[in-house]
């Protein structure tokens, strides 16, 4: 059943989000059967929509500019699309002349559409050259410098800073996993991704003030760079210390699907994780398109059933990675529209945090989705949604209906009620969108048999 939570009902007004839905949605029941000409005509049966989206946009400037900004925008959608359509059926030298058109009407600082478009030029582009060359190599972690890494850490700060998306991730699985360690002594936290560990000092505040203290919390910290998880420990160990936590850092480089899930290495990853028999364990992911966190999805899958931990939290992206190019484009291209319009919802062209959000996070994304397939070409068959994958693997869903969604729901009201931020539970997820689209979904999930 869907269930509203904390709805703040949005203008009854068209976003660039709606038009790109429309759009993509209509082309990509057809794209199959028809020839590549006809996409810009069928783009302009939604020209009523962008009307609508321009007109609010410029309702304060002059007519004949609201109707060139509506004009342009038309035909820089319609560009895309059929560039895309072109770089499906491998006509690469027609896309990339399309190319320059795209970048002239599109831009990093312009109206949501324009910075949208900018981008996926960019993987457009990237794409058609690796097409050429016949490479498809992903963005891997192992290939990111420190500065690189500074890089992200700072964008997730800004986008932590102007958006509840982060923080709607760290609340909604710090207050499942507090649940699920109620009766609790000795933890034990594996993250498949700790990054900078920026999640955990909230989950450490909680825990430090419940009545039955802990005896011992461990976190597993799993990463590409020593160095780097070396930094996060130090730093978490500072902060548990402060509040008095018996807390102890264990850094993991590797991806956990990359392990072979035999008995003796298996066994062996066990001994590298520090698992004790007493410890009561979790594991954490936040998924993204950054770049390649686990490994092969099949062995994840499999290692996390053997483990058997006690919480799985999982937040990922209401986002396909597997399909056909074409339909993999046409579902980015409308995600990444009601992003661009969400992070630039009230803020001026210039800002610099909203720039470095979307450059850093975005563009990287964007250019994983469209030039590379996803975050990896492994060959074998991508796991689409992680919550459904693990239902069907052994695990149930728990509901995050109470105090997570309570959580979720007072984050919320931190932002004005103009703004388009909509939470919805629904069948125990609580799903975070903006206006019409649902972006970040956060589910947890325990063993079937944990009884």
């Amino acid at each position: 059943m869907l269930q509203s939570l904390h709805l703040q009902h949005p203008p009854i007004s068209s976003t660039t989000s709606s038009s790109v839905k429309d759009s993509t949605m209509n082309m990509n029941t057809n794209t199959s059967k028809r020839p590549i000409h006809d996409s810009t005509d069928e783009i302009t049966e939604f020209s009523g929509e962008i009307k609508r989206r321009n007109i609010n946009e410029h309702e304060h400037e002059d007519n004949s500019l609201t109707v060139e900004a509506e004009s342009s925008g038309l035909r820089l959608l319609g560009l895309l699309l059929q560039c895309a359509e072109c770089v499906a059926v491998e006509n690469l030298n027609r896309a990339n002349s399309l190319l320059p058109e795209i970048s002239e009407l599109s831009s990093p600082f312009g109206s949501s559409l324009e910075r949208v478009a900018a981008y996926f030029a960019e993987a457009l582009q990237a794409r058609i050259i690796s097409s050429y060359l016949g490479t498809y190599s992903p963005l891997s972690i192992k290939t990111l410098t420190l500065a690189q890494n500074q890089r992200i850490h700072n964008a997730l700060q800004s986008y932590n800073s102007i958006t509840p998306f982060i923080k709607f991730s760290h609340f909604t699985s710090n207050q499942a996993i507090f649940q699920a360690l109620e009766h609790e002594e000795t933890v034990h936290i594996i993250d498949l991704d700790i990054m900078q560990g920026l999640q955990w000092p909230g989950l450490f505040h909680i825990l430090a003030s419940r009545p039955r203290k802990l005896k011992s919390l461990r976190i597993t910290g799993i990463g590409s760079s020593h160095s780097l998880l070396e930094a996060t420990g130090v730093r978490l160990h500072e902060f548990a210390n402060s509040l008095n936590l018996p807390f102890e850092f264990i850094p993991l480089e590797c991806k956990i699907g990359n392990i072979s899930s035999d008995s003796t290495d298996f066994t062996e990853f066990l001994t590298q994780l520090g698992i004790r028999s007493d410890e009561t364990v979790v594991v954490h992911w936040l998924h993204h398109c950054l770049y390649d966190v686990t490994g092969s999805d099949y062995n994840t899958v499999r290692l996390l059933r053997l483990l058997k931990p006690k919480l799985i939290t999982v937040i990922e992206q209401d986002l396909s990675h597997g399909g056909s190019f074409l339909n993999r484009f046409v579902e980015a291209l409308h995600y990444y529209s009601a992003l661009f319009d969400a992070v630039g919802d009230g803020v001026e062209p210039e800002n610099v945090e909203r720039f470095t959000v979307e450059r850093q996070l975005f563009g990287a994304e964007i250019k994983n989705i469209v030039a590379v397939g996803g975050p990896k070409r492994t060959g074998e068959v991508k796991v689409e949604k992680w919550g459904m994958e693990l239902g069907r693997v052994g695990f149930r869903a728990v509901s995050l209906a109470g105090n997570p969604a309570s959580q979720a729901s007072l984050l919320l009201g931190m932002f004005p009620p103009w703004k388009g931020y909509t939470l919805v539970e629904e069948s125990g997820r609580l799903k975070l969108g903006w206006k019409d689209l649902s972006l970040v979904t956060a589910s947890a999930w325990e063993p079937l048999d944990l009884d």
